[in-house]
């Protein structure tokens, strides 16, 4: 069997990466290209182009770089139509992996979407394209199955590969030092635009305690790039490798990015406080057209707040240190690492990427 994958993204990439393991299991003689990151790669899927080239957050960003996203589409279709593989796998990443099931369709290519686009918190009119577009959507929460059936699209729901990813991770135990885990992105524009209020933050709490703190790096960010937002700010703290989410679940507090290091964050009983900065057009743009009155996947899935949002201007290292002590007063902490679990109860059972495999061999055969 002869796979193309799509993962734009870090989170993109490690979940595809975890189900092309269970496909090999399933089928010995899988081969894969395409586009994806580091996980990917030691898959042993052949790269066309690495995910951190893709790695740009807002609308004018990407119009910024258009001609080099058309150059990867086209290398890829290229590729796609020369080889035939017996089906697409896109992951996430819809404003790009959206045109490359368009064209699939044209070509009479399958073309399997895991771990939807958040389409029912806004533009929910583009699900008539994933209709005509997507021979099969494979997502992760119930709620997305129900959307889906409810607009004729095949679905299966196989619960969060985070739950498998870190299970056995257990929380470290609390000590006098206040320990803080900065998850600044893994796009170039998201670390530069939320590791310095990070970062001032830290020295807004170190007046008043002592404070533990470090920085998370995602797969997509070179260490090079952090040591010298570091040095800008004058700032020595120590940049910690991705890791199964150890560094996570010894932190009291994080201090992440909207997205996927957030349900990490929710699986392993770390109280985060999730943050969000837009260009100012793209800010206006979201404001007309998000539907959910939450941009936070933990909040999202529980169905209502249950850790901090910061958007644009509060994304400040003041507001930010004062929400660290708000959420750190002993009946608030406990609240939320209650509600917390309560959100990973939500997540589904392990094995979710063994349950996507088996239905992307479903589609395929």
């Amino acid at each position: 069997m002869k796979l193309a994958i799509v993962a734009g993204e870090a989170s993109g990439d490690l979940h595809a990466a975890h189900v092309v393991r269970e496909l090999r299991k399933l089928e010995p003689a899988l081969t894969t290209f395409g586009i994806g990151g580091d996980m990917l790669a030691r898959e042993r899927m052949e790269l066309l182009h690495h995910a951190s080239e893709l790695g740009m957050v807002g609308l004018f960003n990407v119009l910024r770089h258009l001609p080099m996203f058309m150059g990867i589409m086209r290398d890829l279709m290229a590729r796609i139509e020369r080889e035939r593989p017996d089906a697409v796998l896109l992951v996430d990443y819809p404003g790009f992996n959206m045109r490359v099931a368009k064209r699939c369709r044209q070509l009479g290519i399958r073309v399997i979407y895991y771990i939807s686009p958040q389409i029912w918190a806004w533009r929910q009119g583009r699900v008539r394209q994933i209709a005509e577009t997507v021979d099969h959507m494979i997502v992760l929460f119930p709620f997305e199955a129900d959307f889906y059936r409810e607009h004729g699209v095949p679905v299966t729901y196989v619960g969060h590969p985070i739950v498998e990813q870190k299970a056995g991770v257990r929380r470290a135990a609390r000590k006098d030092a206040l320990r803080i885990a900065l998850l600044p992105g893994s796009r170039r524009q998201e670390v530069e635009g939320l590791l310095p209020p990070m970062i001032d933050a830290v020295n807004v709490l170190r007046r008043d305690r002592e404070i533990n703190a470090y920085i998370i790096q995602a797969p997509t960010i070179e260490h090079e790039m952090l040591e010298a937002i570091l040095k800008r700010h004058h700032s020595d703290l120590p940049i910690l490798p991705h890791d199964r989410g150890e560094a996570i679940a010894a932190a009291d507090v994080a201090l992440s990015s909207s997205g996927t290091a957030t349900l990490e964050c929710a699986v392993l009983g770390t109280p985060v406080i999730v943050m969000y900065r837009l260009t100012r057009l793209t800010y206006l743009l979201a404001q007309r057209l998000v539907k959910v009155p939450y941009f936070s996947l933990v909040n999202i899935v529980a169905e209502k707040e249950v850790v901090p949002e910061l958007i644009q201007h509060d994304v400040n290292g003041e507001r930010i240190a004062a929400e660290v002590k708000r959420i750190t007063e002993p009946a608030t902490y406990e609240r939320i690492t209650t509600e917390l679990a309560a959100v990973r109860e939500r997540l589904g059972e392990e094995g979710a990427s063994r349950r996507a495999a088996e239905a992307i061999m479903s589609v395929v055969q």
